[in-house]
C-alpha cells in the first residue's frame, strides 16, 4: 500500500499531465491577447501616419498640378525672350554702329580758294556705336519639393518581448509537467509492487 507521501505524489503526476491541455488553451488565449493588442496598436499607427502624411500629399498634389506647370510655362516664356534677346545682341555685333548725316557750317570758296564772304552747309557722316540693351528679365525660380515627413517605423519590440515571455513560460510548464510524468512512470518500474497496488 502506497504511503501518503507517494500518494500526493502520484496524484501531483496524474495532475500534472492533465493540465498540459489546459496550458495549451491558455497560452492560445494569451496569444491571441497579444495578436489583438498588436493589431490594435498597430491599426493606432497607421491612423497616425495617415494624418501625418495627409498634408504631405496634398502638398504633392499642389506641386504636380499647379507648382510644375506653371514653373513650366515661366520657363518657356523666359527662354523666348532670352532668344530674342540674343539675336538683337547678335544684330548690334554684326552692324555695331548707327551711321547718319550732319552738317558742318563753312565759308564759300571758288575753285581757285578765293573767300567769297559766304558760308554753307557741308555734310558728313558721324558713326555712332549701338547701345547694346541690358537683358532684364529674372530667370524663374523652380518650386520647392514637397519633403516628406518622419513617421518612424512600429516598435513591436514590447510585443515581442511578451510573446516570446509567455512561449518561454509555456515550454517551461510543459516541461516541468512531463518530467513529472516521466518521473511518475519510472517509480512505477523501479517499484513493482507500487505497480500492483495501483492495479
Amino acid at each position: 500500500m502506497a504511503t501518503l507521501p507517494e500518494f500526493k505524489q502520484r496524484k501531483l503526476a496524474r495532475r500534472s499531465t492533465s493540465d498540459i491541455g489546459r496550458l495549451a488553451e491558455q497560452y492560445k488565449s494569451n496569444i491571441a491577447g497579444i495578436t489583438g493588442e498588436y493589431e490594435k496598436s498597430f491599426k493606432t499607427y497607421q491612423a497616425g501616419v495617415a494624418g501625418k502624411m495627409q498634408p504631405y500629399e496634398a502638398q504633392v498634389a499642389q506641386y504636380k498640378d499647379v507648382a510644375v506647370p506653371t514653373y513650366k510655362s515661366q520657363q518657356a516664356a523666359y527662354k523666348t525672350k532670352l532668344d530674342e534677346y540674343n539675336k538683337i545682341v547678335e544684330g548690334i555685333k554684326a552692324d555695331p554702329v548707327t551711321v547718319s548725316t550732319a552738317y558742318r557750317t563753312q565759308k564759300k570758296t571758288n575753285y581757285q580758294g578765293f573767300l567769297f564772304g559766304q558760308t554753307e552747309q557741308v555734310p558728313y557722316e558721324v558713326y555712332t556705336p549701338k547701345a547694346i540693351p541690358k537683358f532684364e528679365e529674372v530667370a524663374p525660380v523652380a518650386p520647392d519639393i514637397p519633403v516628406a515627413p518622419d513617421v518612424g517605423s512600429f516598435d513591436q519590440t514590447a510585443f515581442d518581448e511578451k510573446r516570446k515571455e509567455l512561449e518561454g513560460s509555456f515550454k517551461r510548464e510543459i516541461g516541468e509537467r512531463r518530467a513529472a510524468k516521466i518521473g511518475a512512470v519510472s517509480r512505477k518500474m523501479t517499484r513493482p509492487l507500487l505497480s500492483k497496488e495501483q492495479a
